[in-house]
């Protein structure tokens, strides 16, 4: 169980609970095959290479060698794997969550954003997606307040459903706080 489940679910009844999906990983992807085929280019055409930039070129490369071709993918791979293990922790920890009356946001790794809203005073929610993120079934939110400058919650599995539910319970918590009107029976002269 997570802190904010932790926290709210011994008081409060938790009506839903966002997930973050993994295809946010394919930046990562994307970044490993970009810098792997760089330093392969840079590998079979490391003399023609050289021959350009060194107009005294001898034949063999003097700078691109394959010892420094494989520490640049050593040092590319390990990039990768940071930028890929900073990522997940930043997504490891987001958590949201919607109790009866309120929007709950945590997220941070090293300083920490934690937003408690009143569903209340949610106005809508704005739901973004391109067209991978719409085939894969990811996107993002942008949640749109009376007062605060909205915030923009990323990777979301499923964010229009999610979206349909937080103001589905929006729609609730507005029911019971606006005043019933009674009528009184009309007074007889």
């Amino acid at each position: 169980m997570r802190r904010l489940e932790r926290t709210y679910s011994g008081t409060e009844r938790i009506v839903a609970r966002a997930r973050f999906s993994a295809w946010a990983f394919l930046r990562e992807f994307f970044i490993a095959a970009l810098l792997g085929g760089i330093i392969a280019v840079l590998w079979i055409f490391a003399p023609d290479i050289e021959r350009l930039l060194d107009p005294g070129f001898s034949g063999q490369p003097a700078y691109l060698t394959p010892e420094v071709l494989k520490w640049a993918m050593l040092g590319a791979g390990c990039f990768v794997i940071l930028l890929t293990v900073l990522h997940a922790l930043s997504i490891y920890m987001q958590e949201i969550i919607i109790t009866e009356d309120k929007f709950l946001y945590r997220s941070g790794v090293g300083s920490s954003v934690n937003v408690m809203l009143p569903l209340s005073e949610i106005r809508y929610i704005d739901v973004r997606q391109n067209l991978l993120q719409l085939l894969l079934g990811y996107g993002q939110i942008k949640v749109i307040t009376d007062g605060e400058e909205p915030f923009v919650i990323k990777n979301l599995v499923r964010p229009e459903k999610f979206a349909r539910r937080i103001m589905r319970q929006c729609s609730d918590v507005r029911e019971n706080i606006r005043p019933r009107l009674q009528l009184s029976p009309a007074k007889k002269h």
